[in-house]
């Protein structure tokens, strides 16, 4: 089985998740995961940048330098054509798993 056929880690999907929107700096994807969490779900850098180093490895991620107005540069980090087909994969996964655990509580409120 290859990496990219097995779940997501809930860091890894985060990340994913706040590349669909743009391209981030490292800084940039710890407030879109926060954001997107509504604070429940905060990355570390030790987290992100393990993280990011698999998902680039995978091929999930790609990178590349941005130039800033004052000559610095900072590396952005985007989703590649294979992150989005993983990144959907994921979410299919994750809305079946939420369809049993409706079915699930739901006989449970039956049989209560």
């Amino acid at each position: 089985m290859e990496v990219k056929d097995k779940p997501l880690s809930t860091a890894a999907l985060h990340i994913l998740l706040a590349l669909a929107e743009s391209n981030l700096h490292g800084y940039g994807i710890m407030q879109s995961v926060k954001r997107q969490s509504g604070g429940a779900y905060k990355l570390g850098p030790g987290t992100l940048y393990a993280n990011l180093d698999r998902l680039l490895a995978s091929g999930l991620v790609g990178e590349s330098e941005h130039r800033l107005k004052d000559g610095d540069t900072r590396r952005e980090y985007c989703l590649t054509a294979s992150g989005e087909r993983v990144l959907r994969a994921e979410i299919r996964r994750l809305r079946q798993v939420v369809d049993v655990a409706r079915t699930r509580l739901g006989k449970l409120e039956k049989d209560a």
